[in-house]
This record gives structure tokens, C-alpha cells and sequence, in this order.
């Protein structure tokens, strides 16, 4: 085994499976999961991508229900590992996730479907091959209550042909990358989970899902210690008084998260951003796409995740609500001139979009970045090559 192989615990459990596959670890079995859904996939039978295989297991949910639609096989080369050392705390890969479950937020990003993992259904032996042995223990069918409404539409169905490359642009990523990319897709699964039950949470997650991908832009673009001496100079001098250059450049990851949120938010959206969707309703009912009007908008609707968690304000009742359809697609905006709910009214230019609308925006978003962020997609064999 390479001695680069020593696993990494702060890394996703999805990411260092190749990893160490890569650097000569021996694979010790393999394992199966579940992954349900309330949309079926259609396509392709298999999509591989060493050491996982993902299969149309050919569940077709019922409306209102979920079905098992996707089955991913590991070939397990993980080595044996100590735990992470408990002498200090350190977040730095929290995920909470499993390793299957972050392959169904990943997934769930790129296809834009409700999927979550149900556990493991069958292990299988390192020698030979064999039929596995089942493995139902621990196995749960996830909960998940449908809306009375449809406030966020999602697909009914993916195709499975789709998801190639996507699998190997993640793990082709660096580690703080793949990270990064882990915790906002889960942002992205869990608000598509939530949407028609609680659009106000799916709007806090939503928004969230993009904070994650611009905080890393941002240190990916500049180092910490130069951002806080950017954006807190005062500070920053004070951190090199009380212990020079290093003490700085140990505790600047640590501040910048609160540096100039706002901005780090925009900036990600103008640069990421995706163009409009391919099937638009009427003009009245669309969101004007140019940035600059586009950034009001988003300006606005940070405003609202702003004063939801700060202030307590709701976000407004009609962005919470199901859209109305015009023409052929679901208005992308409020179409009236105001609304009013109870004690509060808001005029056109307070409510910019739908929730389905910024989910767009916000999907679009992560796969850009993510795309930007991997190296060339690469086959496991041309990776092993190099």
C-alpha cells in the first residue's frame, strides 16, 4: 500500500473511497445500498465509476411515495484506521452523513431529485465473487411527508445516463473541495425534501447551499490570512502583534467566514450562475435574467433569509406559495402588481422569484462550480495510468 493511502478522516467517506483504491489498498469486499425516491429513473441500466457502480433497480414510486430506484455498489478498499484523535475538536470534514448518503446528495444535485439512502441490503466477500449475503439490519426506508401543495415541482423522472462524469468530477476534486461541494449538495437535497411542507426552511437551505460554494471560492481565490487583512486590516494587525505572521495565518480560517457574507454571496451567484430555463411562461411571469437586474433580485432575497434568521420575519407569503402556470411552464415570478396577507402587503418588486425559480438558480449554481472546480473527468484506468 502507498504511503499516501493513510486515510484521511477529515475527508468525505465518499471521496477517500477512491482515494485509497488509487494508492494501492487491497480491496477487503464490497457493499450494497438503497436509494429511494418518489421520482423513477429511466436510461441506462449501470453508471460506473470505480469503486462505485449505481444501477436502475427499476423502483417506481407511487404518487405521494417512495421507492427504492437506485442500488450503489462499493468495492470496499478503506485500510483499517484509528479513530479521529480526540485531543482537540475538529470540524474540519464534518459532514454527518454516511457514505452512501452522500452519494444520493450528489446525485440528487445533479438530477435535482428528492433521493436519499436507506442503508445497506447486502455485504460481499474480498475472495472471489459471489451472490453477497443480505444485510437488512439496519436498513430503513427514509421518511418523507408529501405536500398538500406542489410549491417546488421536481422532475418525476431521471435519466440514469445523466449522472456520467458527474461521479468522477467529485472525485477528482481536492479534499476541502469535495467537502464543500458534500455539504451544499446535502443544503440543495434537504430543501427539495422539505420544499412543499416547509418552503420557508427550503429557502434557508437553498441560500445556504451557495454560502457553502462561495465561502470556499472565496479562500480558494485568497488566502485566508490575506482576506482578513483585506477586508479587518485593524484586526489583522492585532493577530500579528500578539504573535506574528503565523499566529495570523492559524487563526484567519477561523474569521472569514464573517467577512463580507453578503458580497462573497453575489459574487458566487454572478460568476456561477446559469442561464434562464429551457421552457419559460409568459413574459409578465418571467424573472428578467440580465445581471443586473438579476442581482436585485438576489439582493432582495438574501434580505429575506437575513431577516428570517436575525429578526424573526417570515419571508413573504406569496413566495411560499404554488406557482401559477402561464403558457407552458410555471410562472417563474409572482405575476400581480402587489399582494397582501393578514397585516403585511408587498408591492411587485419585493417578491423577484419563486422558490422553484432560485432552486434553479441555485442548482445551476453548484454544478458550475463543481464542474470549474475538478480536474478533466478521467476514467479510473487513465487515473491509475498517470
Amino acid at each position: 500500500m502507498d504511503e499516501e493511502a493513510k486515510f484521511d478522516v477529515s475527508a468525505p467517506w465518499s471521496w477517500s473511497a477512491r482515494y485509497v483504491a488509487d494508492r494501492g489498498c487491497p480491496r477487503t469486499g464490497g457493499v450494497e445500498f438503497l436509494l429511494y425516491s418518489d421520482a423513477h429513473v429511466t436510461g441506462d441500466s449501470e453508471v460506473t465509476c470505480y469503486p462505485y457502480a449505481v444501477t436502475n433497480c427499476l423502483g417506481f414510486p407511487e404518487t405521494g411515495r417512495l421507492a427504492p430506484v437506485l442500488a450503489l455498489h462499493l468495492d470496499d478498499h478503506f485500510p483499517d484506521f484509528d479513530v479521529q484523535p480526540m485531543n482537540k475538536t475538529d470540524t474540519t470534514g464534518w459532514l454527518n452523513l454516511t457514505l452512501d448518503d452522500e452519494i444520493a446528495c450528489l446525485i440528487s444535485l445533479v438530477a435535482g431529485i428528492r433521493l436519499r439512502t436507506g442503508g445497506r441490503v447486502r455485504t460481499f466477500r474480498a475472495e472471489g465473487e459471489h451472490r453477497g449475503a443480505p444485510e437488512f439490519y439496519a436498513h430503513r426506508v427514509p421518511d418523507w411527508t408529501p405536500g398538500a401543495r406542489t410549491i417546488y415541482p421536481v422532475p418525476k423522472g431521471f435519466d440514469l445516463a445523466g449522472l456520467k462524469g458527474w461521479l468522477d468530477r467529485y472525485l477528482a476534486l481536492g479534499r476541502e473541495d469535495a467537502v464543500a461541494l458534500v455539504r451544499a449538495a446535502r443544503h440543495f437535497r434537504d430543501a427539495l425534501w422539505v420544499a412543499d411542507t416547509d418552503p420557508e426552511l427550503a429557502w434557508l437551505l437553498l441560500v445556504s447551499a451557495i454560502e457553502v460554494v462561495a465561502g470556499r471560492q472565496t479562500l480558494k481565490d485568497t488566502p485566508a490570512a490575506e482576506l482578513l487583512r483585506q477586508e479587518m486590516p485593524e484586526l489583522a494587525a492585532k493577530l500579528v502583534g500578539a504573535g506574528g505572521e503565523d499566529h495570523l495565518e492559524a487563526v484567519a480560517p477561523y474569521l472569514v467566514n464573517i467577512v463580507k457574507a453578503t458580497a462573497r454571496f453575489k459574487a458566487c451567484v454572478e460568476r456561477y450562475r446559469p442561464g434562464p430555463p429551457s421552457i419559460r411562461p409568459e413574459p409578465y411571469a418571467q424573472v428578467e435574467w440580465d445581471w443586473p437586474k438579476l442581482k436585485k433580485a438576489i439582493d432582495r432575497l438574501y434580505g429575506y433569509r437575513s431577516e428570517r434568521l436575525h429578526a424573526g420575519v417570515p419571508f413573504p407569503h406569496p413566495l411560499c406559495q404554488e406557482p401559477m402556470r402561464s403558457g407552458s411552464a410555471l410562472d417563474e415570478r409572482p405575476s400581480g402588481t402587489a399582494a397582501a396577507v393578514g397585516n403585511a402587503a408587498w408591492v411587485a418588486k419585493d417578491l423577484p422569484m419563486h422558490l422553484h425559480t432560485f432552486g434553479h438558480i441555485v442548482q445551476g449554481c453548484l454544478l458550475n462550480w463543481w464542474q470549474a472546480s475538478s480536474q478533466a473527468p478521467l476514467d479510473h484506468a487513465q487515473q491509475l495510468a498517470q
